[in-house]
């Protein structure tokens, strides 16, 4: 039987955390796919949490930068806190990590500056990431990186200009 939430068909699961669980999902409205995050049911009523949630989905999918998976949009259903992005399946450097995967210095050297002009870009829209990791740095293909997952992230009481 296929599992479905809102309009997306759940495929397969990607990770779960401490929040919740991220899959891999079809969403049926737009037809493609989507990596879609849904906050565990015991933090989604809590009214404060929910409304900070939402506004860092908020101010995450307002970065449009390269190297930051997108934000495509979120909100509640049942009571049921979502968010959906940009799928990026070709692995984290956690992963390659975890496989003993040695990468070759230039692309470590660049993947890094990815990422930094990834922080940079969410740091100029007042969005701090806070739980940078291998984990959350995600690759689209061999030379691409892009930073993910500010869930834990703090939004700053103003837009910061660096």
């Amino acid at each position: 039987m296929e599992r479905t939430f809102h309009h997306f068909v759940l495929l397969e699961t990607l990770g779960v955390g401490g929040m919740g669980t991220v899959y891999k999902a079809r969403d049926t409205l737009l037809d493609r796919l989507v990596a879609l995050k849904l906050l565990r049911r015991d933090l989604g009523g809590e009214n404060d949490h929910t409304s900070r949630l939402q506004q860092e989905a908020r101010v995450a999918a307002s970065v449009n930068h390269p190297n930051v998976i997108q934000v495509f949009s979120s909100g509640i259903d049942h009571g049921q806190f979502y968010l959906v992005m940009e799928l990026v399946d070709h692995g984290s450097l956690d992963d390659f990590i975890e496989q003993r995967t040695r990468l070759p210095e230039e692309q470590v050297l660049e993947s890094g500056i990815q990422v930094a002009k990834g922080l940079r870009a969410a740091h100029r829209k007042g969005l701090i990431h806070r739980d940078v990791k291998p984990a959350n740095i995600l690759f689209v293909d061999e030379h691409t990186a892009k930073i993910g997952d500010f869930g834990l992230a703090g939004v700053a009481a103003q837009s910061a200009e660096t």
